[in-house]
């Protein structure tokens, strides 16, 4: 009987080394595999478009944020340039109280002499109609006029016109109605027989003239009518001048 000779180091050897080389080519194999499965898988799930999403919903909020932002600060300006403005309009109130308006000419004297010995009274006629004005004041006077006259039960009503002094023709209308209401009211005192005009028409002729400008012709009118105004004021021709600064504010109203 024969038997077969066998090296057996050498056949373990090379078992060793197959087994070796078969897991490295394995793990190459596995390896590759791996990476071409994971880029199909990235290539096909949405990361972009969340990322470009997630960026632009980042975007819209920040846009969102800087126009809720600038409109407030519109908003702030816009309220500020509004008070500033109204700021700068001057004002010049003059109050007119009334006492009564009514159909007859009588009723209403029956009314004004009831007040004409203490106030710049006077009747004013509108149209077919008639009112009884107790004089034109500044608002301290009027509440002051008021009140006197609930006490003595007498209803009034105030009425006010405002005039902008940072426009050049009220303001003039404004001076010289103020002005001249002072001359009228201190003719009315009872140790008073007469008041100058002289000095009020110089001052009045010499204010700058005034071009054009939103009723220009009233303060034009106002003005002929002090220059051409008698050299002094007497208590009989206060009602008549009062009737005539009436007509010239309520141009204002």
């Amino acid at each position: 009987m024969r038997y077969t000779k066998y090296n057996y180091k050498k056949k373990k050897n090379n078992d060793i080394w197959k087994s070796i080389l078969s897991f490295v080519v394995m793990s190459v194999f596995v390896i590759i595999v791996g990476v071409l499965l994971a880029n199909v898988i990235i290539y096909f799930l949405p990361a972009n478009d969340a990322n470009e999403n997630l960026i632009d919903a980042n975007e819209k909020q920040q846009i969102s944020e800087n126009t809720k932002i600038n409109s407030e600060e519109v908003d702030n300006n816009t309220d500020d340039n509004s008070t500033i403005t109204s700021s700068n309009n001057v004002v010049s109130s003059f109050v007119i109280v009334q006492c009564g308006y009514f159909s007859s000419n009588e009723n209403a004297n029956v009314i004004l002499s009831k007040i004409s010995s203490e106030y710049s009274a006077f009747i004013f006629n509108d149209s077919d109609k008639f009112k009884v004005l107790a004089g034109i004041y500044n608002s301290d006077e009027a509440d002051s006029v008021v009140n006197k006259l609930t006490s003595n039960g007498i209803e009034s009503a105030k009425v006010t016109i405002n005039l902008n002094v940072n426009d050049e023709v009220q303001s003039q209308v404004s001076a010289i109605c103020d002005g001249y209401l002072k001359l009228l009211n201190t003719s009315l005192n009872s140790d008073v027989k007469s008041v100058s005009t002289d000095d009020f028409k110089t001052w009045v002729s010499n204010l700058d003239s005034v071009e054009s400008g939103d009723k220009i012709e009233v303060l034009n009118n106002l003005k002929q009518h002090i220059n051409e105004s008698a050299s002094e004021i007497k208590k009989e021709d206060v009602s008549q001048e009062m009737q005539f600064i009436y007509t010239t504010l309520i141009n204002f109203s």
